[in-house]
């Protein structure tokens, strides 16, 4: 890891040959005292750097606090309102991956870096899209083209997918053309798989996956069924992942700049301000969840080292809770806080996923429940479950037990079903893969999220970020275009984008 640190001087170079972002257009000049060249695989680590954006999107995270995983019970440390701002933009991420496939095309095997390109981009648009709607997409990153491009128009969302889902389908092709290009060798600069474009196929196919489940509702206007079968029935085109070795996971060390989160040198800090949520706790608890002994500790008030097996024991607070009442309880040790051997016994931590196995199995769960694929949705069901319990080395013994509770044996291809699905989807997605639980939940309802007092936005939990500011100063026209053909005018974090009606 200390040499993403290295690269990151080095890259500004190249984020300034190719730079151009929907709010900074102008047309920069090289400066020929500067390099105009850099390998593809220092470009590469930076842009998954930004895509382990584990600060604001990993575990123990803000984005981990709305998916309503934990709470923070301190005010001065933080809030637990849903009165969000504007997204984030990655065009500067995406000139990186721009310049990326400019410096492989000098390659001779130049197919494996331009794979990763097409996921790339359909990664962090759909990353934007999802969160906003529509986005500058064919005519982004063109301020330094032959004809330059600074007020670039907003894509319709429909139209963002639409080149999303191509992207997959194309980068799944041109990967497996990399793995039979003679002398590839393995993808230098890739910390996230050690350049194995194996697994790389298999995790842009989960991804593929998991956009495709995101469109449930919008079967009608794009071939979503028909894609998704495509992919489950032919394996040999599009492998999927096998079990949790396969997972796309970050990976902490003992590096000052790597450490993960929650560690033994922030444990006088932080440990009294971060409470188990009752979203999630409340789901292992209602089910005898033998996860909930691997990721919590018990209320101090409330356990007996008697009975140590106790779920009584096991108290959250809510995320619309407010915080005063629960400072208090937190200080007469009434709450339940985040597993102390577990989280702050080293400074290496658990791996955090970005796109994993389990949330594979229960996606294909779910595809089968609607109908859209033929096979036995139990099966992946209860694959997605133990992939997730093997995460946590719950024991074969226990798995099994749990499996065949009458809470979790899955009810059948009807409506309590998906509610079970999307249920132990909710609970595999704990503090891994962003805002993925935020986002399902946002889809479907399921489990209903917290609301209450703390909520500061009407009661309602957003349905999607607002525009950047830097987009009315800069690209006015376009942004308020945009504005009028999805949301009456309004830059409304309540507001219902295309993908969810």
């Amino acid at each position: 890891m200390k040499t993403i640190q290295l690269y990151k001087a080095i890259l500004i170079v190249a984020m300034v040959l190719i730079a151009g972002s929907c709010t900074n257009f102008e047309d920069l000049a090289d400066d020929p005292n500067k390099a105009t060249s850099v390998p593809p695989s220092m470009l590469l680590t930076e842009v998954l750097r930004v895509m382990n954006n584990v600060d604001d999107e990993g575990p123990w995270s803000g984005a981990q606090r709305d998916n309503q995983f934990w709470a923070i019970s301190f005010d001065y440390y933080g809030e637990q309102d849903y009165n969000w701002g504007s997204g984030p933009l990655r065009y500067t991420t995406l000139s990186n991956v721009m310049a990326m496939e400019k410096e492989a095309a000098k390659l001779d095997s130049k197919n494996k870096y331009g794979a990763l390109a097409k996921f790339f981009k359909a990664y962090f648009f759909d990353y934007m899209s999802k969160r906003m709607g529509d986005i500058p997409m064919s005519d982004a990153l063109k301020a330094n083209s032959s004809t330059p491009v600074t007020q670039p128009k907003y894509d319709t969302q429909k139209d963002v997918y639409i080149e999303v889902l191509k992207l997959l389908n194309d980068a799944n092709d041109q990967i497996t053309a990399a793995k039979a290009e003679v002398g590839t060798g393995i993808v230098e600069g890739d910390f996230l798989y050690n350049g194995d474009l194996d697994k790389w196929q298999k995790a842009i196919n989960v991804f593929h996956l998991r956009v495709l489940i995101s469109l449930s509702k919008k079967t009608a206007d794009i071939n979503v069924t028909s894609e998704l079968k495509q992919m489950i029935e032919n394996p040999s085109k599009y492998p999927l992942m096998t079990g949790i070795e396969d997972n796309m996971k970050r990976n902490f060390s003992d590096e000052n700049l790597n450490n993960f989160p929650f560690n033994p040198g922030n444990f006088g800090r932080n440990r009294n301000r971060n409470v188990m949520a009752g979203t999630y706790l409340n789901i292992l608890k209602a089910n005898n969840d033998p996860r909930i002994y691997k990721v919590a500790d018990p209320a101090a008030f409330y356990f007996n080292s008697a009975d140590p097996l106790n779920m009584n024991a096991y108290i959250a607070a809510n995320t619309g809770d407010e915080q005063g009442p629960m400072q208090v309880a937190s200080d007469q040790g009434k709450l339940s806080y985040p597993n102390e051997k577990r989280y702050y016994s080293s400074y290496v931590g658990e791996a955090y996923t970005l796109i994993g196995y389990a949330e594979q199995q229960f996606i294909i769960a779910e595809a089968i429940n609607r109908g859209w694929i033929a096979g036995d949705a139990a099966d992946f069901y209860n694959k997605g479950i133990k992939a997730s319990m093997d995460f946590y080395a719950v024991s074969s013994a226990d798995i099994t037990t749990f499996l065949a509770s009458p809470n979790i044996v899955y009810k059948g291809n009807n409506a309590n079903g998906l509610e079970q699905i999307l249920t132990q989807k909710y609970v595999a997605f704990f503090q891994n893969s962003e805002r993925e639980a935020y986002f399902n939940f946002r889809r479907t309802g399921i489990p209903a999220f917290n609301v209450g007092p703390a909520n500061k936005n009407g009661g309602k939990i957003p349905m999607r970020w607002k525009y950047s500011q830097g987009e009315f100063d800069n690209n006015s026209e376009n942004v308020k275009a945009a504005l009028a053909r999805q949301y009456g005018g309004t830059d409304d974090i309540n507001a219902v984008m295309w993908l969810l009606k």
